[in-house]
Order: C-alpha cells, then sequence, then structure tokens
C-alpha cells in the first residue's frame, strides 16, 4: 500500500502532543490505547477506542462518522449507573483493527459548533469519547488518565492496494474482508462478462489475478466492458488482457496478464489456481477447461448469457446462467454448453452490457459465497435469470 507521508497529520500530532498512545493500523484506523473507564461502580479498567481513519493529501477525512469502537464493556457511571442509552450504539463483538471490539459509542455533543468540530477532526472526535468515558473513571480514582507518554506507532500489513479502502473500515469489515484474501484466481476470458468479473474482483485482496484472453481490443469492447475506452485505445488493437491489467494496475499489484487462448498445451497453469471463472464463448474451450480443473480438484464458475430476437416482434429474450462447480459437484460439468452445436444453439453474438454486467454480478456473489463472506441458505449449483420473468431460477442438490 502506498501509505499516506509517515508524518502524522495535525489531527494525530495534535493527539501525540496530547500525550495519547496513538496507533495508525494499516491506514484505516485510528486507534487511542488505554483509555481508563468504569465496566461498573467502583472499578477502573482500560479500553481502546477505535474510529476508521482516512487522510487525503494531509486532511482528515471524516466523511460525517461520529461513531467509535470501543474494546472495553459497556460503560458506567462510578456509581453504577449503565451508560448503555446514552453511549452504545451497539454492543455485539466486532473484529476491528485487529483488536476486538466489544461495543460501538455513539454521543453527538450538544450544540452544532461542536458536532461541526467533531466532524471534521479526529483530535475533537477521539478527546469527545475520551472525557466521556475517563471522566467517570476519574470520580473512583482521580490520578488516572489516557494522556501519559504520546507516541504514534505505525501498524501496516502487506496490501495489493496502493490506497486504503474506507468503505472496509468504516464499516468495520476486516474479518470479512479477510476471507476474500485468495492467493491466486484467474479468469477465462475477459472481454464482456469477464471484464466485470475483474472489475469486481480487482477490489479484494486477492494476491493474484491471473487474466486469460488472446483476443485484441476492438471499439465495440467499449460497449460490453466496464467504463469507457478512449478513442485512442479503442482502436489500439492492444490485447485486453494486457489493457485491463494496465488499467486495474493503477489501483493494486498482483494483475498478470496473458494474451493467449486457454488450450492443451497451457491450461495446465491454472493447477495452481485457488479459484477460475470461466467466461468464454467457445464450447470445446469451455469443455476442456471445466474438465481439466475438475481433475485437478479447482472450484470454478462457468457463466453465459444469450441474448436473441424474438421472432415478429422487436423484442429481445435475455437469460444469463451462472454455474459453480466443486470437486464434490463435479458431475455438473456435464451440463455445461461444451460443443459447438450446442453453443450456436444456446448462445447469440449478441452482447448487452447489462446482462455482462448481472451475468458477472451474479458470479461474484456466488464466489463470495463459497468464501462465507456473504450467507448461503440455497447452496445453489446453478443460477438462471430470465429477463422476460425478472425471475432468478435456482438448481441445487437434493440432500437426500
Amino acid at each position: 500500500m502506498l501509505a499516506n507521508p509517515t508524518a502524522p497529520n495535525a489531527d494525530v500530532q495534535a493527539l501525540i502532543d496530547d500525550g495519547y498512545s496513538v496507533v495508525i493500523v494499516d491506514d484505516q484506523y485510528l486507534v487511542i490505547e488505554n483509555v481508563p473507564y468504569c465496566p461498573r461502580g467502583g472499578i477502573v479498567e482500560y479500553g481502546d477506542l477505535i474510529s476508521p481513519y482516512s487522510i487525503v493529501n494531509g486532511v482528515s477525512q471524516l466523511n460525517g462518522d461520529h461513531t467509535v469502537w470501543f474494546t472495553g464493556s459497556i460503560p458506567h457511571t462510578a456509581l453504577g449507573v449503565s451508560l448503555h442509552d446514552a453511549l452504545v450504539c451497539e454492543s455485539s463483538g466486532n473484529s476491528v483493527a485487529g483488536r476486538q471490539a466489544r461495543c460501538r459509542l455513539s454521543n453527538k455533543p450538544d450544540n452544532a459548533e461542536s458536532l461541526a468540530k467533531l466532524l471534521q477532526s479526529f483530535h475533537y472526535k477521539m478527546t469527545h469519547y475520551i472525557n466521556k468515558l475517563s471522566r467517570h473513571a476519574r470520580d473512583v480514582d482521580p490520578l488516572v488518565c489516557a494522556n501519559r507518554d504520546g507516541r504514534l506507532q505505525i501498524n501496516s500489513k502487506p496490501s495489493v492496494f496502493y490506497y486504503p479502502n474506507a468503505s472496509i473500515s468504516r464499516s468495520g469489515l476486516d474479518v470479512c474482508e479477510n476471507k476474500l484474501r485468495q492467493r491466486k484466481v484467474a479468469i477465462i476470458g475477459v472481454g464482456g462478462t469477464g471484464s466485470y468479473i475483474l472489475d469486481a474482483i480487482a477490489k479484494t485482496p486477492i494476491e493474484e489475478i491471473h487474466l486469460y484472453d488472446g483476443d485484441n481490443i476492438k471499439p465495440h469492447n467499449s460497449f460490453r466492458m466496464p467504463g469507457a475506452l478512449k478513442p485512442a485505445d479503442a482502436f489500439s488493437g492492444v490485447f485486453k488482457a494486457e489493457f485491463l491489467a494496465q488499467h486495474y494496475g493503477q489501483m493494486r499489484k498482483g494483475i498478470f496478464p496473458h494474451p493467449v487462448k486457454v488450450n492443451l498445451q497451457n491450461v495446465a497453469e491454472l493447477d495452481d489456481c485457488s479459484f477460475v471463472f470461466i467466461a468464454v464463448d467457445h464450447g470445446p474451450s469451455r469443455g476442456l477447461i471445466a474438465n481439466h480443473l475438475v481433475n485437478r480438484g479447482v472450484p470454478f464458475i462457468d457463466v453465459g448469457i444469450g441474448v436473441s430476437k424474438v421472432p415478429g416482434n422487436d423484442q429481445l429474450h435475455a437469460r444469463a446462467r451462472v454455474t459453480f462447480v466443486t470437486p464434490q459437484t463435479k458431475d455438473l460439468v456435464a451440463t455445461l454448453p461444451t460443443s459447438d452445436d450446442t453453443e450456436k444453439a444456446e448462445y447469440d453474438n449478441i452482447q448487452l452490457v447489462e446482462m455482462n454486467a448481472l451475468n458477472a454480478m451474479l458470479a461474484v456473489v456466488r464466489y463470495k459465497q463459497h468464501l462465507d463472506f456473504f450467507t448461503d441458505e440455497a447452496a445453489a449449483e446453478t443460477l438462471k435469470y430470465k429477463v422476460s420473468w425478472s425471475e432468478i431460477f435456482v438448481d441445487k442438490r437434493d440432500p437426500s
């Protein structure tokens, strides 16, 4: 990750100058350690306050968030009166910034001026909560305080991203995101649906993403891919895999282009993949790749769309399919369209961006269910969406 400059910004420096023990975690969390509070009447313990943290060009970005996580238990007054209703907005445990947060605190100042400061300054925000907690602890022991040695610690683990994902820290989704840390994922075919799959998984902490596609960029590709191609790129003839690797390489490391078609000679390159997405429109290639992967025990998702003209009607019929195959469900390979005749009958040359995108997102959601990121009550093997019915059909194995 290309971290912010090592010198702390003004807010963080002010906290250090005040004597607080400050920790910056992965450029995403600001932690104040050892804040005294009362877990019950007459008792003083210490906990850490954790806030989502974002700095742009040295300027604090609080994004309207006035809450913090706390590693201590529900705070009380010195006399044992619970502050749950006054301070706590969430009391379920949550792993945040490598710490176990036992509750989330929410308290806004009474006047508008103070609230505005809290929403603009990490220094004001953190000292607001420090004071809310420690004043009750001082009623028990006047000598306790959170500001002692005034130090800064920066904890950063290696990241594939060149800048932090603030949306994860704002929601405290560290544990969920960690489930997506696979070593190597491949996408076979990145011209349409595959490019949208890449757009989604490039924003996950997968260590390596390998792109296989032997075709060149053409102007029509701009109408079935995320974003927009510059005219110079649309007519450049550059390989799709190389173009997309360079484009997404602006935000992260670990994207490797392979400007070739997957065939019998190179399919073994997929053997050490954690997961594979197959997004090809050639039946025999699909069959070759799918059979090889099941023989090697590599889980994969195969996708496909079909768009056809309705005879005698100026409308289109469209459908999308997602098939999820694991070593335990390898017989599903027999259901995939793997022959030229089947491909011609089931799939048309018509591709529409909304169908490509929908197909890709269904695939990515199913992939994240596989990794236990999303809940999964259906255990779907195949998802089929039909536009005319506005319905998703789920095929799953009978557990009996």
